[in-house]
Protein backbone atom coordinates (compact mmCIF):
# COMPACT_ATOMS: atom_id res chain seq x y z
CA UNK A 1 0.00 0.00 0.00
CA UNK A 2 0.98 3.85 -0.62
CA UNK A 3 1.95 6.71 1.27
CA UNK A 4 1.71 10.48 0.63
CA UNK A 5 3.37 13.13 2.10
CA UNK A 6 1.64 16.42 3.84
CA UNK A 7 3.12 19.71 4.83
CA UNK A 8 1.59 21.39 7.69
CA UNK A 9 0.17 24.01 5.23
CA UNK A 10 -1.53 21.64 3.28
CA UNK A 11 -3.49 21.09 6.75
CA UNK A 12 -4.23 24.36 8.12
CA UNK A 13 -4.99 25.75 4.23
CA UNK A 14 -7.42 23.48 2.59
CA UNK A 15 -8.31 21.45 5.68
CA UNK A 16 -8.83 17.82 5.73
CA UNK A 17 -12.02 17.35 3.87
CA UNK A 18 -10.26 18.47 0.63
CA UNK A 19 -7.32 16.51 1.38
CA UNK A 20 -9.41 13.46 1.70
CA UNK A 21 -11.47 13.91 -1.12
CA UNK A 22 -7.90 13.72 -3.35
CA UNK A 23 -6.07 11.04 -1.18
CA UNK A 24 -9.09 9.11 -1.85
CA UNK A 25 -8.54 9.43 -5.96
CA UNK A 26 -5.29 7.45 -4.92
CA UNK A 27 -6.85 4.56 -4.41
CA UNK A 28 -4.28 2.45 -2.35
CA UNK A 29 -3.40 4.59 -0.06
CA UNK A 30 -2.52 3.56 3.66
CA UNK A 31 -0.20 6.11 5.05
CA UNK A 32 -0.14 9.51 5.46
CA UNK A 33 3.35 11.53 6.22
CA UNK A 34 2.43 14.83 7.84
CA UNK A 35 5.39 17.34 8.29
CA UNK A 36 6.13 18.24 11.68
CA UNK A 37 9.25 20.29 11.35
CA UNK A 38 10.00 21.90 7.91
CA UNK A 39 13.47 22.25 6.37
CA UNK A 40 14.08 25.14 4.30
CA UNK A 41 12.82 24.56 1.38
CA UNK A 42 10.42 26.71 -1.15
CA UNK A 43 7.02 25.00 -1.82
CA UNK A 44 6.64 24.01 -4.33
CA UNK A 45 10.51 23.45 -5.53
CA UNK A 46 12.23 24.60 -7.31
CA UNK A 47 9.44 26.54 -9.10
CA UNK A 48 5.36 26.50 -9.73
CA UNK A 49 2.78 27.50 -7.59
CA UNK A 50 0.40 25.91 -4.19
CA UNK A 51 -2.67 24.23 -6.96
CA UNK A 52 -5.28 23.82 -4.41
CA UNK A 53 -3.90 26.18 -1.78
CA UNK A 54 -6.89 28.75 -0.59
CA UNK A 55 -4.50 31.13 1.37
CA UNK A 56 -0.41 31.04 -0.24
CA UNK A 57 0.82 30.10 -3.48
CA UNK A 58 3.85 29.82 -2.12
CA UNK A 59 4.75 28.60 0.81
CA UNK A 60 8.93 29.18 2.16
CA UNK A 61 9.84 26.63 5.05
CA UNK A 62 11.69 28.16 7.86
CA UNK A 63 13.09 24.98 9.74
CA UNK A 64 10.53 25.32 12.61
CA UNK A 65 9.10 23.07 15.02
CA UNK A 66 4.90 22.94 13.86
CA UNK A 67 3.96 21.06 17.09
CA UNK A 68 2.78 22.44 20.10
CA UNK A 69 5.51 21.09 22.85
CA UNK A 70 7.27 22.85 26.09
CA UNK A 71 10.45 24.96 25.56
CA UNK A 72 13.25 23.32 25.75
CA UNK A 73 15.77 26.32 26.19
CA UNK A 74 16.90 25.91 29.79
CA UNK A 75 18.53 22.60 28.32
CA UNK A 76 20.31 24.33 25.95
CA UNK A 77 19.21 23.12 22.64
CA UNK A 78 15.42 23.92 21.14
CA UNK A 79 13.77 24.20 17.65
CA UNK A 80 12.06 27.61 17.31
CA UNK A 81 8.27 27.00 16.94
CA UNK A 82 6.46 27.74 13.88
CA UNK A 83 4.30 31.63 15.31
CA UNK A 84 0.61 31.21 15.16
CA UNK A 85 0.80 27.55 16.61
CA UNK A 86 -2.41 27.37 19.02
CA UNK A 87 -4.69 25.04 20.42
CA UNK A 88 -7.25 25.51 17.05
CA UNK A 89 -4.16 25.56 14.39
CA UNK A 90 -2.06 22.74 15.60
CA UNK A 91 -1.47 20.22 12.30
CA UNK A 92 -0.66 17.30 14.19
CA UNK A 93 -3.66 16.92 16.35
CA UNK A 94 -5.73 18.26 12.99
CA UNK A 95 -5.02 14.81 11.13
CA UNK A 96 -5.06 12.79 14.39
CA UNK A 97 -8.74 13.33 15.12
CA UNK A 98 -9.34 13.49 10.85
CA UNK A 99 -8.08 9.72 10.41
CA UNK A 100 -10.26 8.50 13.74
CA UNK A 101 -12.58 7.04 11.67
CA UNK A 102 -10.29 6.32 8.41
CA UNK A 103 -8.14 3.28 7.22
CA UNK A 104 -5.43 5.13 7.09
CA UNK A 105 -2.29 5.31 9.27
CA UNK A 106 -1.01 8.46 10.43
CA UNK A 107 3.42 8.57 10.64
CA UNK A 108 4.54 11.87 11.61
CA UNK A 109 7.60 13.01 9.70
CA UNK A 110 10.70 14.76 11.11
CA UNK A 111 13.50 16.36 10.12
CA UNK A 112 16.48 15.30 12.92
CA UNK A 113 19.86 17.38 12.12
CA UNK A 114 18.80 20.34 9.71
CA UNK A 115 16.18 22.63 10.91
CA UNK A 116 16.35 26.62 12.83
CA UNK A 117 17.86 25.12 16.04
CA UNK A 118 18.32 27.42 18.58
CA UNK A 119 19.97 27.94 22.75
CA UNK A 120 22.70 28.62 24.34
CA UNK A 121 24.48 25.80 23.26
CA UNK A 122 23.83 25.70 19.39
CA UNK A 123 27.46 26.70 18.35
CA UNK A 124 28.46 23.46 20.19
CA UNK A 125 26.58 21.13 17.84
CA UNK A 126 27.08 22.43 14.95
CA UNK A 127 28.76 20.48 11.79
CA UNK A 128 31.98 22.38 10.54
CA UNK A 129 33.67 22.52 7.42
CA UNK A 130 37.36 21.26 6.91
CA UNK A 131 37.95 25.23 6.91
CA UNK A 132 36.24 25.88 10.04
CA UNK A 133 33.47 27.18 9.34
CA UNK A 134 30.23 26.45 10.93
CA UNK A 135 27.37 25.29 8.64
CA UNK A 136 23.97 27.19 9.64
CA UNK A 137 21.23 25.21 10.59
CA UNK A 138 22.80 21.50 10.93
CA UNK A 139 23.28 20.09 13.93
CA UNK A 140 26.44 17.08 13.79
CA UNK A 141 25.14 13.58 14.67
CA UNK A 142 28.47 13.35 17.00
CA UNK A 143 27.87 16.51 19.04
CA UNK A 144 26.43 15.86 22.74
CA UNK A 145 23.14 17.32 23.27
CA UNK A 146 21.37 16.59 20.23
CA UNK A 147 19.76 13.20 21.05
CA UNK A 148 18.77 14.63 24.50
CA UNK A 149 17.21 17.62 22.56
CA UNK A 150 15.16 14.88 20.19
CA UNK A 151 14.51 12.43 23.45
CA UNK A 152 12.39 15.20 25.02
CA UNK A 153 10.88 15.92 21.83
CA UNK A 154 9.63 12.09 20.80
CA UNK A 155 8.79 11.78 24.95
CA UNK A 156 6.59 15.14 24.88
CA UNK A 157 4.76 14.26 20.70
CA UNK A 158 4.14 11.01 22.27
CA UNK A 159 2.46 12.55 25.39
CA UNK A 160 0.38 15.34 23.64
CA UNK A 161 -0.63 13.49 20.12
CA UNK A 162 -0.09 9.45 21.10
CA UNK A 163 1.68 8.92 17.98
CA UNK A 164 4.53 5.43 18.50
CA UNK A 165 5.14 5.57 14.65
CA UNK A 166 7.73 7.95 12.92
CA UNK A 167 10.09 8.69 9.94
CA UNK A 168 12.87 10.27 10.26
CA UNK A 169 14.61 12.41 7.70
CA UNK A 170 17.73 14.35 7.22
CA UNK A 171 19.77 11.71 8.99
CA UNK A 172 23.27 13.01 7.18
CA UNK A 173 25.32 15.27 6.38
CA UNK A 174 24.67 18.44 4.44
CA UNK A 175 24.62 17.97 0.59
CA UNK A 176 25.71 20.49 -1.86
CA UNK A 177 22.76 22.52 -1.98
CA UNK A 178 20.11 24.00 0.68
CA UNK A 179 19.42 27.76 0.90
CA UNK A 180 22.00 27.82 -1.32
CA UNK A 181 24.87 26.41 -3.30
CA UNK A 182 27.19 25.47 -0.72
CA UNK A 183 29.06 22.58 -1.62
CA UNK A 184 31.41 23.31 1.62
CA UNK A 185 28.71 21.14 3.00
CA UNK A 186 30.06 17.96 2.08
CA UNK A 187 33.78 18.90 3.53
CA UNK A 188 32.55 18.36 7.04
CA UNK A 189 32.41 17.62 9.76
CA UNK A 190 35.27 18.67 11.57
CA UNK A 191 33.56 20.07 15.00
CA UNK A 192 35.70 19.80 18.06
CA UNK A 193 33.80 16.26 18.82
CA UNK A 194 34.56 14.78 15.10
CA UNK A 195 38.21 15.26 15.93
CA UNK A 196 38.22 14.09 18.87
CA UNK A 197 36.09 10.97 17.24
CA UNK A 198 39.04 10.68 14.82
CA UNK A 199 41.62 10.63 17.27
CA UNK A 200 39.87 8.25 18.73
CA UNK A 201 40.07 5.90 15.82
CA UNK A 202 43.77 6.99 15.19
CA UNK A 203 42.47 8.78 12.32
CA UNK A 204 44.66 12.29 11.57
CA UNK A 205 41.84 14.79 10.79
CA UNK A 206 45.12 16.94 9.49
CA UNK A 207 45.81 15.11 6.74
CA UNK A 208 42.25 14.38 5.42
CA UNK A 209 41.48 17.85 5.53
CA UNK A 210 44.91 18.73 3.68
CA UNK A 211 43.92 16.04 0.85
CA UNK A 212 39.85 17.77 0.86
CA UNK A 213 42.25 20.59 -0.36
CA UNK A 214 43.59 19.17 -2.78
CA UNK A 215 40.54 17.76 -4.13
CA UNK A 216 39.02 20.80 -3.82
CA UNK A 217 41.72 22.38 -6.01
CA UNK A 218 41.65 19.70 -8.79
CA UNK A 219 37.39 20.90 -9.23
CA UNK A 220 38.73 24.83 -8.96
CA UNK A 221 41.05 24.11 -11.49
CA UNK A 222 38.27 22.37 -13.54
CA UNK A 223 40.07 18.47 -13.92
CA UNK A 224 36.79 17.48 -13.12
CA UNK A 225 38.03 13.51 -14.27
CA UNK A 226 41.33 14.04 -12.41
CA UNK A 227 39.18 14.90 -9.24
CA UNK A 228 37.15 11.89 -9.34
CA UNK A 229 40.05 9.63 -9.51
CA UNK A 230 41.48 11.74 -6.74
CA UNK A 231 38.81 10.53 -4.75
CA UNK A 232 38.38 7.28 -5.57
CA UNK A 233 41.61 6.21 -5.16
CA UNK A 234 43.00 8.31 -1.72
CA UNK A 235 42.87 5.72 1.36
CA UNK A 236 42.83 9.31 3.41
CA UNK A 237 39.05 10.64 1.91
CA UNK A 238 38.16 7.11 1.60
CA UNK A 239 38.37 6.47 5.17
CA UNK A 240 36.77 9.98 5.99
CA UNK A 241 34.00 8.93 4.05
CA UNK A 242 33.74 5.50 5.94
CA UNK A 243 34.14 7.60 9.07
CA UNK A 244 30.82 9.90 8.43
CA UNK A 245 28.97 6.46 7.62
CA UNK A 246 29.73 5.15 10.91
CA UNK A 247 29.49 8.81 12.81
CA UNK A 248 25.91 8.81 10.92
CA UNK A 249 24.73 5.17 11.58
CA UNK A 250 25.65 5.27 15.14
CA UNK A 251 23.95 8.52 15.62
CA UNK A 252 20.21 6.74 14.71
CA UNK A 253 21.81 3.96 16.62
CA UNK A 254 22.00 6.01 19.33
CA UNK A 255 18.64 7.50 19.39
CA UNK A 256 16.36 5.03 18.32
CA UNK A 257 18.12 2.98 21.87
CA UNK A 258 17.06 6.21 23.84
CA UNK A 259 13.48 6.76 22.87
CA UNK A 260 12.97 3.17 23.09
CA UNK A 261 14.43 2.99 26.74
CA UNK A 262 11.56 5.78 27.46
CA UNK A 263 8.59 3.90 25.23
CA UNK A 264 9.04 0.27 23.93
CA UNK A 265 6.68 0.93 21.60
CA UNK A 266 7.95 3.48 19.03
CA UNK A 267 9.02 2.48 16.29
CA UNK A 268 11.11 4.47 13.45
CA UNK A 269 11.20 4.58 10.17
CA UNK A 270 14.34 6.29 7.64
CA UNK A 271 14.26 8.80 5.29
CA UNK A 272 17.45 7.98 3.00
CA UNK A 273 18.73 9.43 -0.14
CA UNK A 274 18.93 6.91 -2.78
CA UNK A 275 22.07 5.09 -2.71
CA UNK A 276 23.69 6.90 -5.69
CA UNK A 277 24.78 9.97 -3.54
CA UNK A 278 23.51 8.71 0.12
CA UNK A 279 27.46 6.82 0.81
CA UNK A 280 28.54 10.39 0.19
CA UNK A 281 26.46 12.24 2.77
CA UNK A 282 27.19 9.45 5.62
CA UNK A 283 24.62 6.92 4.76
CA UNK A 284 25.32 3.48 4.26
CA UNK A 285 21.89 1.57 3.93
CA UNK A 286 23.46 -1.90 5.31
CA UNK A 287 23.84 -0.50 9.00
CA UNK A 288 21.05 1.80 9.06
CA UNK A 289 18.48 -0.85 7.66
CA UNK A 290 19.69 -3.52 10.68
CA UNK A 291 18.34 -1.04 13.22
CA UNK A 292 14.45 0.15 11.48
CA UNK A 293 12.25 -1.55 9.73
CA UNK A 294 11.16 0.63 6.82
CA UNK A 295 12.74 2.68 4.42
CA UNK A 296 11.42 5.64 1.76
CA UNK A 297 14.22 6.79 -0.36
CA UNK A 298 13.33 9.36 -3.18
CA UNK A 299 14.67 8.37 -6.66
CA UNK A 300 12.73 11.42 -8.38
CA UNK A 301 14.27 10.85 -12.09
CA UNK A 302 13.14 14.18 -13.28
CA UNK A 303 15.39 15.97 -10.60
CA UNK A 304 18.27 13.78 -10.29
CA UNK A 305 17.16 11.80 -8.09
CA UNK A 306 16.53 14.53 -5.39
CA UNK A 307 19.72 16.31 -5.51
CA UNK A 308 20.17 19.77 -6.89
CA UNK A 309 22.49 18.76 -9.74
CA UNK A 310 22.17 21.48 -11.86
CA UNK A 311 23.03 23.98 -8.73
CA UNK A 312 26.54 21.97 -8.15
CA UNK A 313 27.44 22.10 -11.77
CA UNK A 314 26.69 25.49 -11.97
CA UNK A 315 28.58 26.15 -9.02
CA UNK A 316 31.62 24.11 -10.63
CA UNK A 317 31.80 25.12 -14.30
CA UNK A 318 30.79 28.42 -15.89
CA UNK A 319 30.98 27.21 -20.19
CA UNK A 320 28.46 24.98 -21.92
CA UNK A 321 32.03 22.73 -22.21
CA UNK A 322 33.09 22.69 -18.49
CA UNK A 323 29.77 22.19 -17.80
CA UNK A 324 29.93 19.10 -19.96
CA UNK A 325 32.94 17.64 -18.27
CA UNK A 326 31.49 18.49 -14.76
CA UNK A 327 28.25 16.23 -15.35
CA UNK A 328 30.15 13.42 -17.06
CA UNK A 329 32.63 13.42 -14.06
CA UNK A 330 29.15 14.30 -11.93
CA UNK A 331 28.10 10.41 -13.06
CA UNK A 332 31.07 8.86 -13.00
CA UNK A 333 31.78 9.32 -9.29
CA UNK A 334 28.01 8.82 -8.44
CA UNK A 335 27.99 5.61 -10.57
CA UNK A 336 25.17 6.88 -13.04
CA UNK A 337 25.49 4.74 -16.04
CA UNK A 338 23.32 7.06 -18.33
CA UNK A 339 24.65 7.41 -21.83
CA UNK A 340 23.38 11.59 -21.68
CA UNK A 341 24.58 14.58 -22.38
CA UNK A 342 23.93 17.54 -19.72
CA UNK A 343 21.87 19.81 -22.20
CA UNK A 344 19.76 16.33 -22.22
CA UNK A 345 19.14 15.89 -18.67
CA UNK A 346 18.16 19.58 -18.46
CA UNK A 347 15.56 19.24 -19.93
CA UNK A 348 14.61 15.68 -19.44
CA UNK A 349 16.28 14.25 -15.89
CA UNK A 350 18.04 11.28 -15.84
CA UNK A 351 16.06 7.93 -17.56
CA UNK A 352 13.05 6.59 -15.76
CA UNK A 353 15.49 3.47 -15.53
CA UNK A 354 16.82 5.17 -12.70
CA UNK A 355 13.86 5.15 -10.64
CA UNK A 356 13.85 1.09 -10.78
CA UNK A 357 17.60 1.05 -10.50
CA UNK A 358 17.75 2.66 -7.28
CA UNK A 359 14.98 0.45 -6.10
CA UNK A 360 16.91 -2.69 -6.64
CA UNK A 361 20.24 -1.26 -5.32
CA UNK A 362 18.62 0.12 -2.16
CA UNK A 363 17.25 -3.58 -2.11
CA UNK A 364 20.47 -5.07 -2.18
CA UNK A 365 21.65 -3.16 0.10
CA UNK A 366 19.47 -3.63 2.71
CA UNK A 367 18.91 -6.06 5.63
CA UNK A 368 16.92 -8.65 4.55
CA UNK A 369 13.31 -7.99 5.16
CA UNK A 370 13.65 -4.26 5.05
CA UNK A 371 10.17 -2.81 3.71
CA UNK A 372 11.35 -0.13 0.88
CA UNK A 373 8.67 2.34 -0.36
CA UNK A 374 9.84 4.16 -3.36
CA UNK A 375 9.45 8.04 -3.14
CA UNK A 376 7.72 9.12 -6.59
CA UNK A 377 8.19 12.77 -7.72
CA UNK A 378 4.31 13.93 -7.63
CA UNK A 379 5.18 17.91 -9.19
CA UNK A 380 6.97 19.58 -12.50
CA UNK A 381 6.09 17.07 -14.31
CA UNK A 382 3.45 15.51 -16.74
CA UNK A 383 0.49 12.72 -15.90
CA UNK A 384 2.28 10.15 -18.42
CA UNK A 385 5.76 10.49 -16.90
CA UNK A 386 4.76 10.06 -13.67
CA UNK A 387 2.58 7.12 -14.20
CA UNK A 388 6.20 6.12 -15.77
CA UNK A 389 7.32 6.86 -12.32
CA UNK A 390 5.07 4.11 -10.84
CA UNK A 391 5.19 1.78 -13.31
CA UNK A 392 8.96 1.60 -13.03
CA UNK A 393 8.76 1.98 -8.76
CA UNK A 394 5.92 -1.49 -9.20
CA UNK A 395 8.28 -2.98 -11.43
CA UNK A 396 11.22 -2.52 -8.86
CA UNK A 397 12.36 -4.25 -5.66
CA UNK A 398 10.86 -1.69 -3.85
CA UNK A 399 7.35 -2.55 -2.07
CA UNK A 400 5.69 0.06 -2.08
CA UNK A 401 5.18 3.83 -3.36
CA UNK A 402 5.68 7.29 -1.23
CA UNK A 403 4.16 10.29 -3.24
CA UNK A 404 5.94 13.39 -2.72
CA UNK A 405 4.09 15.16 -1.89
CA UNK A 406 0.02 16.11 -1.82
CA UNK A 407 0.64 20.24 -2.25
CA UNK A 408 2.73 20.69 -4.93
CA UNK A 409 0.79 18.26 -7.17
CA UNK A 410 -1.41 19.32 -10.32
CA UNK A 411 -5.42 18.02 -10.32
CA UNK A 412 -4.34 16.29 -13.66
CA UNK A 413 -1.63 14.24 -11.77
CA UNK A 414 -4.32 12.82 -8.98
CA UNK A 415 -6.64 12.25 -11.90
CA UNK A 416 -4.09 10.31 -13.96
CA UNK A 417 -3.36 8.15 -10.94
CA UNK A 418 -7.05 8.06 -10.43
CA UNK A 419 -7.42 6.50 -14.07
CA UNK A 420 -4.64 4.12 -13.65
CA UNK A 421 -5.59 2.54 -10.62
CA UNK A 422 -9.06 2.00 -11.63
CA UNK A 423 -8.05 0.03 -15.05
CA UNK A 424 -5.88 -2.00 -12.90
CA UNK A 425 -1.54 -1.64 -13.16
CA UNK A 426 -1.70 -4.46 -15.75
Amino acid sequence: MSGIQLHPHDILDEGMPQIMSYIRKLQDIKYVFPEVNTIFERNPYPVGKLPRNPVHEVVYGTGTMHAILPSYKESGLDQRREPGLSTERDPLMIIKEAMQDEEIEVIPWLNILNGHFEGPLLENNLVTDFQGQAIAHWLCPNAPDVIDFWERTFVHLYERYGFASYMIDRIRYPDWAGQEVNPKGLLTCFCSHCLKKMADQNLDAEAIKHELQAWVSLLKDKRFDEAVSYAEHNPTLQAWIVFRQESVSGFVERLIDRVRKVNPDFTIWLDLWPPAYSWMLGQDYANLTKLSPALKHFPYHKLGGGADVQGLIHHLAATEQEQEEAFQAFKRFFNLPYDLSYATFKQEGFPIQFVADQNNIVRAQSAPGTRIFSGIQMWNLTPHNLIQAIQAGESSAADDLLYYCYGWATDDLFDAIQTYRVKGSN
